[in-house]
């Protein structure tokens, strides 16, 4: 399975992140790194990221995000892709956007508070919206 992994970092202890990691993976080994051209994708996945406040104190990576897409069909399109958030091995909490009937669109947006605010709204559904559409563009499903 491939997936991106996120790990945000407050090294400086100012309970706000300041280091984000990207790592590209091709099931258990590093698949590779960013190259320049998705420097400014993930910039703006990035940001929408630090929104969701999952990130670790130090430089512990425990906290992370998991993306990763399914393709049931296999005609090479994703039909749902899944945002694990954990919390070391275990899974804290999932979102998820899903194509109902395989036209290329996502329709159906499965998630809670992703960005720890005590609400379950429109805002979270947007950020879900924005962190698929960007490892979208990333080409790694």
């Amino acid at each position: 399975m491939r997936y991106l992994k996120v790990v945000a970092q407050d090294l400086n202890g100012r309970g706000t992140a300041d280091t984000l990691h990207f790592s590209f993976h091709d099931g258990e080994r590093l698949g590779r790194d960013a190259t320049v051209a998705e420097l400014k994708r993930l910039r703006v996945f990035g940001n929408t990221y630090l929104k969701c406040a999952w990130y670790n104190l130090g430089d512990g990576n425990v906290r992370h995000l998991r993306v990763f897409s399914g393709n049931a069909s296999g005609d090479g399109t994703p039909e749902i892709v899944h945002l694990h958030f954990h919390d070391g091995t275990q899974i804290a909490y999932k979102a998820a956007m899903q194509d109902l009937d395989n036209d290329g669109e996502l329709e159906l947006i499965l998630c809670s508070d992703v960005d720890n605010d005590g609400h379950a709204n429109r805002t979270d559904r947007n950020r879900v919206k924005a962190l698929v559409r960007e490892f979208l563009k990333l080409g790694w499903s």
